[in-house]
């Protein structure tokens, strides 16, 4: 029995299977056509045969009763001669003892010889003796009288005609067998070929949707493939169109929420500009009630130099964190201390620390922007995850090999969902529910710039996060 592997594909399976079925067939029916042969041979053979004996009984039965060798040699001559088409081998006339009468060729058999044993064997049981393929076919004849017997006849026929038959019609089995499983093969083949097209098609299509995005099948292959295939296409053609739609919502979804958060950003940077206005007008009333006092004075100067300069600070890492204009600069260590002045305000609503060590020294080959980006979503995740009078630490270090950030809660922990989004390739959708847009963003990035992520939660509660990014790294496309 064939036992097909699994790892063959199926457009070589079938015709394996037809092969070996026909293989099968062709074997039973080829022993049925040889057996019925050989049955039709030997049941002709033997009536001939039978024939045969029968004429030559009734012309030397008067003879062998007075054993006249040469009425019985003249008997065997004429019989051989009208049956030519049995093919006659050798005949032998003996007595009741086994002495040779007669025979059809006296040099061998002379007469008065005794034949060998196993022709006496033969005697005591009529029959015809013949197999399938042999080179010759025997038959014995008793001749009785009344109270005893008269003689034997043994005859031989020459059966290498019928053998040859024989293998004529085994070679004409094993060519037909063979041309017919070749053919049905080749059928089997070119047929489940084409029936596996469409699956083919269709296969090549979602390696690369798993690998990059769905792809449409073309127009002129769905109009062409008719029947179930043709529905399945189309099908598929709506499904992708389905999920490109769903992902370009879920891209404005995300720049909608982006400009929330710039909107909630704007206004926590509009309170942190206006707190210091307000003192600032009051140095201003007292510089002209009593600038001429040098002591107010020097108060006045420098609480406006203070409040002018975190003013100036709040602008410019709000300019720097969400400018449009595309531009790269290299990574400073001024970029990760300024990220606490606009996170200060939601922190400070939700009664929570941030404790920034920065410990990076000079520029770093790598764009600030989409750094900064990575590091504020992160921070404020962990701001609104911690819970009130708790710290979150942000630490910044940076070796030959690139820069390392981790950003630690004591929230209740990332849920999985949430893990696996960040930790999701660059080539994979947004969320069609709206839902950690932030963290896909962040998961972009961290791709773009060629950097991995890890999310640990630790046994005593809160979250960490790890981001990688080395400094030798492709072009950054537009990722403001």
């Amino acid at each position: 029995m064939l036992t097909l592997q699994p790892s063959l594909p199926i457009t070589l399976k079938v015709p394996l299977a037809v092969a070996a079925l026909m293989m099968l067939v062709g074997a039973v029916i080829s022993e049925q056509v040889l057996s019925r042969l050989a049955e039709t041979q030997e049941r002709h053979l033997a009536e001939l045969s039978q024939s045969y004996l029968d004429g030559l009984s009734s012309a030397i039965a008067p003879s062998i009763l007075r054993e006249d060798n040469w009425e019985v040699f003249d008997a065997i001559e004429r019989t051989q001669a009208v049956n030519k088409s049995l093919h006659p081998k050798e005949t032998i006339v003996t007595n009741a003892d086994g002495a040779v009468i007669a025979a059809s060729n006296p040099k061998v058999h002379p007469i008065g010889t005794v034949i060998p044993v196993w022709r006496a064997r033969d005697a005591s049981n009529e029959s015809f003796s013949f197999r399938a393929g042999a080179d010759d076919a025997k038959a014995v004849r008793t001749l009785s009288y009344p109270g005893r017997v008269a003689g034997i006849i043994y005859a031989t026929f020459d059966t290498r005609h019928l053998a040859s038959e024989r293998r004529d019609v085994v070679l004409a089995l094993l060519l037909t067998n063979g041309i017919l499983t070749s053919l049905l093969a080749a059928a089997g083949w070119l047929l489940v070929t084409r029936m596996m097209r469409p699956v083919r098609v269709l296969s090549e299509h979602l390696g690369v949707a798993h690998a990059t995005s769905a792809l449409p099948i073309s127009d002129e292959i769905v109009a062409k493939t008719r029947g179930e295939f043709g529905h399945l296409f189309r099908a598929y053609n709506s499904l992708v169109r389905s999920m490109k739609e769903k992902e370009e919502l879920a891209k404005r979804l995300a720049e909608e929420k982006r400009l929330n958060s710039l909107g909630r950003l704007a206004s926590a940077v509009a309170h942190e500009i206006n707190n210091p206005l307000g003192g600032m007008f009051n140095a201003l009333s007292t510089l002209k009630a009593h600038g001429h006092l040098k002591n107010v004075r020097d108060v006045s100067l420098g609480l406006l130099n203070r409040g002018l300069v975190g003013i100036r600070d709040v602008v410019r890492t709000t300019l720097t964190v969400y400018r449009s204009d595309g531009a790269t600069r290299d990574l400073q260590h001024a970029d990760i201390d300024d990220l606490g002045l606009l996170i200060g305000p939601e922190a400070r609503r939700k009664s929570v620390e941030i404790v920034i060590a920065n410990s990076l020294n000079g520029a770093m080959p790598l764009p600030s922007t989409p750094i900064r980006q990575i590091v504020l979503n992160l921070v404020l995740n962990a701001v609104a995850a911690a819970p009130a009078g708790s710290v979150v630490n942000v630490a910044a270090a940076a070796d030959d090999t690139g820069l390392s950030i981790v950003v630690t809660d004591r929230g209740p922990g990332m849920p999985p969902e949430a893990a696996d989004i960040l930790l999701s390739s660059s080539g994979s959708p947004p969320p069609y529910d709206g839902g950690g847009l932030g963290l896909w963003t962040i998961s972009r990035l961290i791709a773009d710039l060629g950097g991995t992520a890890v999310v640990q939660n630790p046994a005593i509660g809160g979250t960490v996060v790890s981001v990688n990014i080395p400094t030798a790294t492709a072009e950054l496309s537009n990722v403001a």
